[in-house]
């Protein structure tokens, strides 16, 4: 039977010669970001039920390997208290196994805080250690960059099919703009915004398909800063004679009403929720 340590020295010459060949392999900034915030969470839970009187913290250091486990722990910066400092090297094997990844391994280091932070904080070696909302930032701007390469790479095939102004494509152009949005993006949302529009008006100028673009438009437009054309995008929606209820008359209204809350035009506001709330009834 292959010992552990030798399992995972094993694993480690074999991402060590993977990533050597093939530089697809390394980790991204976010796929980084996403192991490191696995690694913070895990040693959070493992060091959250020790507790201590005094305000005091030590710092470790130990390599993460690719198989989620760690090797070469060791304290760098001691807290003066060799309780504490065994108890951190401690909460690190208690939260192994760590998140797999495909790369080579990395050192990490642990900032463990006690008293009343009673905190840790991860980073890497010779790196900042980047806040928890920094990595999620970075996480959720994976998670939609992810989303992007998909539809394009759908979108793509399906034009080879249909063509590139089918209206069949509408949904998937339409979904990537937001995505872009979502990912800030924006002059690429803006670009596929328009392409989904100009589909959707061939269907017709007022269709619950245009209304839903420009909506996002006027949403894009808030998004950049610009009010007034985001209004202006609210109002063609809210001003389409032909568009029957549903949520995209909802939405151009709830967005104008949201910009006159904060005006402080309150009873125009209200006036306009009234209008949502029959909108609502009548489609029942």
């Amino acid at each position: 039977m292959i010992h552990l340590k030798n399992k995972s020295r094993i694993w480690l010459s074999i991402v060590t010669m993977l990533t050597a060949i093939s530089p697809a392999l390394a980790l991204t900034d976010a796929d980084r970001e996403e192991v490191m915030t696995s690694c913070q969470d895990k040693l959070r839970s493992t060091w959250g039920r020790l507790q201590f009187p005094n305000n005091m913290s030590c710092s470790v250091q130990f390599k993460l390997l690719p198989d989620g486990g760690y090797s070469s722990p060791q304290v760098i910066s001691t807290s003066g208290n060799k309780l504490i400092d065994v108890q951190a090297l401690n909460a690190v094997d208690a939260a192994c196994p760590f998140q797999k990844f495909v790369d080579a391994p990395f050192d990490v280091i642990a900032n463990f805080y006690v008293g009343t932070k009673n905190d840790v904080v991860v980073s890497t070696r010779g790196g900042p250690a980047s806040s928890m909302a920094e990595r999620k930032i970075a996480i959720h701007k994976k998670y939609h960059q992810n989303s992007i390469n998909i539809m394009v790479d759908r979108i793509v095939k399906a034009e080879k099919v249909l063509g590139k102004d089918s209206p069949k494509l509408w949904e998937s152009i339409n979904f990537l703009a937001n995505e872009y949005k979502i990912a800030g993006d924006f002059d690429k949302s803006q670009d596929t915004y328009q392409r989904a529009l100009t589909i959707a008006q061939k269907e017709s100028p007022e269709s619950p398909h245009a209304a839903r673009t420009i909506v996002g438009m006027g949403e894009l437009a808030l998004e950049r800063g610009d009010r007034a054309k985001a209004e202006e995008y609210f109002k063609q929606v809210i001003d389409m004679q032909k568009l029957p209820p549903g949520s995209e008359l909802t939405d151009a209204l709830k967005n104008t009403a949201k910009l006159l809350y904060k005006d402080g035009k309150t009873k125009e506001a209200d006036e306009i929720y009234a209008r949502i709330r029959t909108i609502g009834t009548n489609s029942k």
